[in-house]
């Protein structure tokens, strides 16, 4: 087991990364002492995949709550939020209950809304199960649904008391949900993140999948946003160096209905489509962009299939929560691993950029 001590704001707690962590049930009860009803918000999904391992898990467990989730992005949303906050009621959790989200970044991001709202906050603690969530969702107390017009544009800060990213559930990981993690990981490496870098660098799509190399990309990748975190738990300032792809890859997600595109693909559209604002603003070197195309080739992110028209994404950043005053407001590359936030740059850059990624 690996484990990285977080200290962001008031809040400390401990990031474990390991293989099957959460068989040991006793360990776990320890670093949540004193907590009272325990409410499991597990995704569905994982469940049929995963349930003889999850069923020994929560065996451990006497006083819990199983709330199955449907995953899917598009229920990410307050409404679907009320009937679990309803739940948590008829269930009887009160102010000394837990939240415990097990599953992918959707789910922790609900279940890390839900209890940041349940009588003005309850703890909760985090098991991200995808490669995705373990490297992002998963860590900083970021938690949010979506609305029709943007995604995560109602959320607070909820730290967790405890991160357990068990890898038992990667190996059950499908090559599409693979490179929704390693855009996130691309992105980490592309604003600071050396020790991903060199890692990415010496792989490709078949070599990463060894358990070995996922782990060690989940810790050094966990350990690089934890210090930025740190540095700026509320986002204002060096923390927005993480919503480097987002600009454009949220708007792409708002645009399609979080339908036939996954979170990482929308990432690494994003990333390029940003990286070549960035060389067309005179930051980013023809080089640095070469850089950029090679690691979204080398792990099959390099998608020209996107179907959807630039107009409609390029509104939707109109959405985007980084903007002020009307104007839209990136994170650009000066170099690989030096990124500049709160960048404006004329709209034609924007819309040439956006059109090639897109077209």
């Amino acid at each position: 087991m690996k484990e990285i001590e977080a200290v962001i704001g008031e809040s400390r707690y401990t990031i474990e990364i390991g293989n099957r962590l959460l068989l040991d049930s006793q360990r776990l009860k320890e670093k949540i002492s004193g907590s009272g009803k325990c409410a499991v918000v597990l995704s569905n999904y994982l469940y049929d995949l995963h349930w003889e391992y999850l069923i020994e898990v929560l065996g451990g467990y006497t006083n819990k709550e199983l709330f199955l989730m449907q995953d899917s992005e598009e229920n990410k949303n307050y409404i679907y939020a009320e009937n679990f906050l309803q739940g948590f009621a008829v269930k009887g959790l009160a102010r000394d209950s837990l939240v415990w989200s097990i599953g992918g970044g959707v789910v922790g991001d609900f279940a890390g809304y839900c209890a940041s709202l349940y009588m003005r906050g309850i703890n909760i603690v985090q098991c991200p199960t995808t490669l995705l969530a373990m490297v992002d969702a998963g860590i900083g107390g970021k938690v949010a649904v979506n609305l029709q017009s943007g995604k995560n544009l109602v959320g607070s800060f909820h730290q967790p008391i405890l991160v357990v990213s068990d890898t038992v559930f990667l190996s059950t990981l499908p090559d599409r949900e693979i490179k929704c993690g390693l855009a996130e990981i691309i992105k980490h490496s592309l604003i600071g993140d050396a020790a991903s870098m060199d890692i990415l660098l010496k792989h490709n799509l078949e070599s990463v999948k060894d358990e070995s190399v996922l782990s060690e990309l989940v810790y050094h990748s966990a350990k690089f946003k934890v210090s930025v975190v740190a540095a700026d738990e509320k986002e204002e300032g060096l923390r927005a160096i993480l919503n480097f792809g987002h600009t454009v890859g949220h708007a792409v997600e708002s645009f399609m209905a979080y339908k036939d595109i996954s979170h990482g693909e929308a990432v690494a559209a994003g990333i390029l489509a940003e990286s070549r604002i960035s060389k067309e603003a005179g930051l980013l070197s023809a080089d640095g962009l070469e850089l950029v195309v090679d690691l979204l080739k080398r792990y099959d992110l390099f998608d020209n299939s996107i179907n959807c028209g630039s107009d409609g994404v390029i509104e939707h950043m109109k959405f985007d929560k980084k903007n002020k005053e009307n104007s839209v407001r990136f994170v650009l590359l000066k170099a690989p691993g030096e990124a500049l936030y709160n960048q404006t740059v004329p709209n034609d850059i924007i819309n040439r950029a956006v059109e090639e990624t897109l077209a």
